[in-house]
């Protein structure tokens, strides 16, 4: 039985969400007739795909600190993060598709969650050493 109900459902959504980036760059492959491998050759393509690649490095780093926070400040919180880290991901992806040099204020609130779960995990650690 998973004890982070809402954590696990935000991290759900997110890997949702990406498989949704990943079929959008699939479609416009076909749309603007970007055949694979090529990764460039119309904007709107090269929009998409570089959306969904940057939310893909972006995992890398968000998954794993999500987890970790959980037992430090609880399901609730760590869930909140995490819903405030995908409102990010989906403010850079319109913002990014639209003008990618306006794409600031969703990669800012992606980082900052990624580094408010990296400093809570931090925290948490430190307290079990000094246990």
């Amino acid at each position: 039985m998973i004890e982070a109900k809402l954590t696990a459902l935000v991290t759900i959504a997110v890997i949702f969400y990406t498989i949704l980036l990943s079929f959008r760059v699939g479609a416009l492959r076909g749309k603007t007739g970007v055949a694979a491998p090529a990764t460039s050759g119309h904007p709107t393509f090269e929009r998409a795909y570089r959306v969904h690649l940057n939310t893909v490095e972006q995992l890398v780093l968000f998954l794993p600190v999500l987890w970790l926070a959980v037992p430090v400040v609880g399901d609730v919180w760590t869930a909140a993060i995490g819903v405030v880290w995908l409102i990010g991901r989906v403010l850079y992806a319109v913002t990014y598709t639209r003008d990618p040099a306006k794409r600031g204020a969703g990669m800012l609130i992606t980082l900052g969650a990624t580094l408010a779960l990296m400093a809570i995990t931090v925290v948490g650690v430190a307290r079990g050493f000094m246990a």
